[in-house]
């Protein structure tokens, strides 16, 4: 590891928690648990000047943000670009897609390249433990996470130098070309290497979520070192889960299953009258955009840096007076040149009030956000949560007043977009959903009824069907099971071989080599309903090793290494969620918490 020896002042009571039980962990973090939500419910506690705090350190919604975004982001961005990199290796016709050969030529690389699958699988767990936290916005538990990591590093004497970053990179197999050498072309995609402009804000983002995953990696290894499950029937596993097994499927179609009669108006007003909360209006929004421009002589970069300034400003403002912000930002000599004016010589566009579905063209704009391409519609209304009524909005618009209703939680930017540009995000007004009367959702309740009811008739007829056949194999045998089947129109088709290392393309639709291990041969699996589809019933006739008492007893372990990755997993979930507490996590008013 880059971070090099793990002997640090703390060792000795980290050295108590790894080798401690579990169970301690659980417990404290449980005790956490309890007093971060009282926290959460005296909102006296709370200040104005931070989205959130760790460890007495306030960070404002840019700077959160930031943390939040960058960190899924760049994690995306390498899981993405080492697999499109691995593709890139075998599409021999730049067709983007690969043949069967050059599909299979692929897969014989990967074998040959474990540690390359173990890399995407390391990067993923990263991202989903950093993700883990008490809000609703995955973006805004990695920010927390990542601050706490700060806070431990900082308590550990963890910090990882721009050299050992470097090696960490080097030695990643992403940035690995066939000869071994640095893949320069890659990290420069990833950090935003434009003309000739190195160690931009870009590239300092991705390397800082490069020394946390560091820090990550360190409290894992001190953590979790030595820590796994033991078995003495690991051999038998090996042995059970390398089978290989063919079976008998039946498949019972929806249209075997007699029709539900159609529903009279009176059931159907009862059904939306018992439903009517799902039928509401779609929710209407007027949103701001805000588009800057950098001068002909200037670059995004250079004003990527003032749109940091802007957004801390706007922060600290609680989102007001956002026009006079831009305007002492374009006329201060100190910054690159930019414009911001529309034609009418306004600061912003706001557009009527709509629904998404009906949005302005503008608000079709595609940018880059989290990792992934999204447009300014998709931001604005589904990660916006509060903004004033319509009332209240056009009532301050009529005195004038509008530009100190908003707060900072209206606000979503910046966003580069394909043409060069930054754009922010106010959404000015929200128009709460309301129930629509029976009328208007008539048409809705009445697909959603009948949906309703062929799937319970489905239901029915496979339930009653699947009794009947369990019946037959425990009074006779599996073939007159299967003879009762076809004669209740189901249709009844060989499988296999199947195992976990064959492909799943000789699995009926619906069943799961996995459901299959602990079948014994010649009874049925569950049932497995598709609704609009139909239902599945599977049946193991042979397979080349039959279960025994000792396998029986240990299934519950079943693949020894899933398992062992899973338990480290959940003691850096435990040790995260007990240093929400030792770290005394605050987040500010209006965050939305998970239940």
């Amino acid at each position: 590891m880059p971070c090099g020896s793990h002997h640090f002042n703390t060792m000795s009571a980290l050295e108590f928690i790894r080798k401690n039980s579990m169970l301690v962990l659980i417990v404290v973090a449980g005790v956490g648990l309890g007093l971060i939500m009282m926290d959460y419910g005296d909102s006296s506690k709370f200040s104005r000047d931070f989205y959130i705090q760790v460890n007495g350190k306030n960070y404002t919604y840019p700077e959160a943000a930031a943390l939040g975004e960058n960190g899924q982001a760049y994690l995306q961005s390498l899981n993405s670009s080492a697999g499109s990199k691995v593709q890139a290796m075998f599409d021999k016709d730049g067709d983007e897609e690969l043949s069967q050969t050059e599909a299979s030529a692929m897969q014989a690389w990967l074998s040959q390249h474990p540690e390359f699958q173990q890399m995407l699988d390391h990067v993923s767990d990263v991202y989903q433990s950093w993700s883990y936290g008490f809000a609703e916005d995955g973006g805004l538990n990695v920010a927390v996470n990542r601050a706490i990591l700060h806070a431990e590093a900082e308590n550990l004497g963890i910090s990882p130098s721009k050299e050992q970053v470097d090696a960490y990179l080097q030695a990643m197999p992403a940035f690995k070309k066939a000869d071994g050498s640095f893949d320069q072309e890659l990290y420069h995609r990833l950090t935003g290497f434009r003309n000739g402009m190195a160690n931009n804000p870009q590239e300092q983002a991705f390397r800082a979520v490069i020394a946390d995953m560091m820090v990550w990696e360190s409290l894992a290894a001190m953590l979790t070192d030595g820590l796994q499950f033991q078995t003495s029937a690991t051999s038998e596993l090996i042995d059970v889960f390398s089978q290989q097994l063919r079976g008998k499927s039946v498949w019972l179609p929806v249209a075997a299953a007699q029709a539900p009669a159609d529903p009279t108006e009176e059931e159907l007003k009862a059904f939306w009258e018992e439903n009517k909360e799902q039928y509401k209006s779609e929710e209407r929004r007027i949103i701001s955009v805000y588009l800057l421009t950098p001068a002909a002589d200037s670059s995004l970069d250079a004003l990527m840096v003032t749109a940091d300034t802007l957004m801390q400003d706007l922060s600290l403002a609680n989102g007001k007076g956002f026009a006079k912000m831009l305007e002492a930002a374009a006329t201060n000599p100190e910054n690159e040149p930019f414009t911001y004016l529309t034609p009418e010589g306004k600061s912003h566009v706001t557009l009527p009030l709509s629904t998404l579905s009906q949005a302005a063209d503008l608000l079709k704009t595609e940018v880059e956000h989290n990792g992934s391409t999204t447009t300014l519609g998709d931001i604005a209304y589904k990660e916006v949560a509060t903004a004033p009524s319509v009332a209240d909005y056009e009532a301050a618009v009529k005195a004038g007043t509008d530009e100190q209703l908003p707060s900072i939680r209206q606000i979503r930017g910046y966003f580069p977009t394909r043409d060069g540009k930054l754009a922010f995000l106010r959404v000015e007004a929200i128009e709460t959903p309301t129930v629509l009367e029976f009328e208007a959702a008539r048409e809705r309740a009445l697909v959603d009824l009948k949906k309703q009811r062929a799937e319970n008739a489905l239901q029915l007829a496979a339930e009653k069907l699947f009794a009947e056949m369990s019946e037959t194999v425990e009074k006779e045998n599996l073939d007159a099971a299967l003879a009762k089947a076809a004669a209740a129109g189901a249709s009844v088709e060989d499988f296999g071989p199947v195992g976990m290392g064959l492909a799943a393309a000789n699995l009926p639709e619906g069943v799961e080599t996995q459901a299959l291990m602990s079948v014994p041969t010649g009874k049925l699996a569950p049932l497995v309903v598709i609704p609009g589809k139909g239902a599945r019933v599977a049946a193991v006739t042979e397979r080349t090793v039959e279960m025994s008492p000792e396998y029986s007893s240990i299934k519950a372990f079943s693949l020894i290494p899933s398992q062992n990755a899973r338990l480290r997993g959940q003691v850096l979930l435990d040790w995260l969620h007990n240093a929400y507490t030792r770290y005394d996590v605050k987040l500010a008013e209006g965050i939305k918490l998970n239940n």
